[in-house]
């Protein structure tokens, strides 16, 4: 069933008209919104999700619904710190080879159901599981018996298959996860894993109900009914496209949050939503770089670095990029001051490396910078011999807002300018590129822009869970990287946390020499946020409204008149 407000469903029609007739429509949103019960965050967003099924998700705007309704057993807090989350403490055993989560007692989920251990371990089987074909299935490579069993699906992600019988429940008996006693999960580790309990927060672990999630795997998300979580929120409403809204889980362990719900309001065009915003339809609103000018100095205006690489991502399967040459050619012409500076309005900071500043793993690295001369050195020292010699290229980008075209344009420009070259501009409907992405059959042959967003604060989310030869992504544009592997895995085996470092330094030193896809930048997120809004705290895991993660029990706002 769903569930909204009647001053919501109008709300959210009345925008996607705005976008048809023109901002100067927006005064139609304030002049029919009625007023919200209670106090409701109203924020907005710009591309809806493709899914948001926990053990499927892996994309920004799909995790910061689940963060809402579900919550893992461990969480951060606003010093990013991993803390307690549905579990109360941890350890380690003797080698790190096995950690045990006690939970805290009484939990329950949010229709005062009880939450037991094995509900944690049912979120590990589902996400090992072949069937799943999640996305983040090789997160979970540390557990013992894990890829293994997702491995049992040949056809690889996104392909969902029935396998033998009598190896899938043998593969399944042997992952290492067990429930000791409704409040005890033991966990088997392939080699030590530090990070663990920290990757212990992320939405593969968050627990959904087996007998409302297989009467039908592959859609039971689309009901919020389903969404019987344990997080800070309750799902309420699903309007496709439109809108998504939240109440105020009253059995949360930590406590009733300040707010009485949220709302999630998709809308495409920021210019629309900035009207809105101003209009007080919104509470926080999301911004384009384009924008930028015209709302600094806004006292409303709020931009916070967050933990983001930019690329320009390559499909490495596919001519011409499967000539290094060519990759260094386009990493030398693109000028990323002057695309942060101008083109983007100062809400990025180049950078020539993967892992952002201030990270452990991160490095300084002047190669293959911009240099007009040497890329068209690299370009014609290629198999191609220069321009004339390359296939058509064909560069992707998200075209849900309009404002996005004429940074593209400015990209393809400056190949055309520097390196004769003639790129074929794609724009795609963002729900639909990150349909692309997300199979290796089909993700771009180039991509403006690719990137990573922290998920937790670890060298290893960033470079094993991204480049290793065998992490989902990696496998998306194919690039692989044996030695790159074996400096990570010893990295990622390390117990001192110090002794870790080196060797994902080093790792991150390869991913700059082979130059996959050209690392362009580091980013800030801008928001418009109401003076109303008050009790939360931005981090730099917050890549799409702040406070998201860590603020939730905090947030607050002057209630609606």
């Amino acid at each position: 069933m769903q569930r909204f407000s009647a001053r919501w469903a109008r709300l959210a029609a009345l925008l996607v008209a705005v976008t048809l007739v023109g901002p100067t429509a927006v005064a139609g949103v304030a002049a029919a919104a009625q007023d919200a019960e209670g106090k409701v965050l109203r924020v907005h967003h710009i591309t809806y999700p493709d899914d948001f099924d926990p053990q499927k998700s892996s994309f920004s705007n799909e995790i910061d619904i689940l963060a809402l309704a579900y919550e893992g057993l461990t969480r951060q807090d606003t010093e990013l710190n991993t803390v307690p989350g549905a579990a109360e403490s941890w350890e380690f055993n003797d080698d790190g080879t096995v950690i045990t989560f006690k939970l805290r007692e009484g939990l329950t989920f949010s229709d005062g159901s009880p939450l037991t251990a094995e509900n944690f371990r049912y979120a590990i089987e589902r996400t090992c599981d072949p069937n799943t074909a999640g996305e983040y299935q090789s997160i979970l490579d540390d557990i013992v018996g894990c890829a293994d069993f997702y491995g049992l699906n040949s056809a690889g992600e996104g392909t969902p298959v029935t396998v033998d019988e009598a190896a899938y429940e043998e593969a399944r008996s042997n992952i290492g996860a067990r429930a000791i006693d409704d409040r005890t999960l033991e966990v088997t580790l392939r080699a030590p894993a530090p990070y663990f309990p920290t990757l212990a927060s992320l939405w593969v672990f968050f627990p959904v109900k087996p007998e409302l999630v297989e009467e039908d795997p592959d859609n039971w998300w689309q009901d919020p009914a389903n969404h019987v979580g344990n997080g800070p929120f309750t799902i309420t409403g699903i309007e496709e496209e439109q809108l998504i809204t939240f109440e105020a889980n009253e059995e949360y362990w930590g406590g009733r949050p300040q707010l009485d719900g949220i709302e999630y309001v998709y809308q495409p065009e920021t210019a629309v939503a900035l009207e809105a915003f101003r209009s007080g339809d919104l509470d926080i609103a999301q911004l384009d770089p384009s924008q930028l000018p015209e709302v600094e100095g806004d006292p409303e205006y709020l931009a916070y670095p967050v933990a983001f690489t930019g690329n320009l991502a390559f499909n490495l399967t596919q001519e011409p990029f499967t000539d290094k040459k060519v990759r260094e050619a386009f990493s030398m012409a693109f000028d990323r001051e002057t695309y942060c500076a101008t083109i983007r309005n100062g809400d990025c900071t180049p950078t020539l490396s993967w892992i952002p500043e201030g990270i452990p793993g991160s490095i300084e690295t002047d190669k293959y910078g911009f240099d007009a001369e040497a890329a068209v050195q690299a370009l014609a020292e290629s198999s191609y011999g220069g321009p004339e010699g390359l296939p058509e290229i064909r560069m992707f980008y998200n075209s849900d807002d309009p404002a996005a075209t004429p940074r593209a344009e400015w990209v393809a420009g400056q190949y055309r300018d520097i390196l004769g070259v003639e790129i074929t501009l794609e724009p795609t409907e963002g729900t639909a590129l990150v349909d692309l992405r997300k199979n290796p059959e089909t993700f771009p042959q180039s991509l403006l822009v690719g990137g990573w967003y922290q998920d937790y604060p670890d060298p290893q989310n960033w470079l094993s869970v991204y480049w290793r030869c065998d992490a989902t992504f990696a496998q998306r544009f194919a690039y692989c990287n044996e030695e790159f592997d074996k400096l990570v895995e010893q990295g990622d085996t390390t117990l001192e946390p110090e002794a870790r470092t080196p060797f994902y330094e080093q790792a991150s030193q390869i991913l700059v020499d082979d130059v996959p896809g050209p690392f362009l930048y580091n980013l800030n997120q801008t928001v418009m946020v109401s003076e109303n809004v008050t009790g939360y705290t931005a981090t730099n895991l917050d890549a799409e409204w702040p406070g998201q993660f860590t603020s939730l029990l905090t947030l607050d706002k002057t209630e609606d008149s």
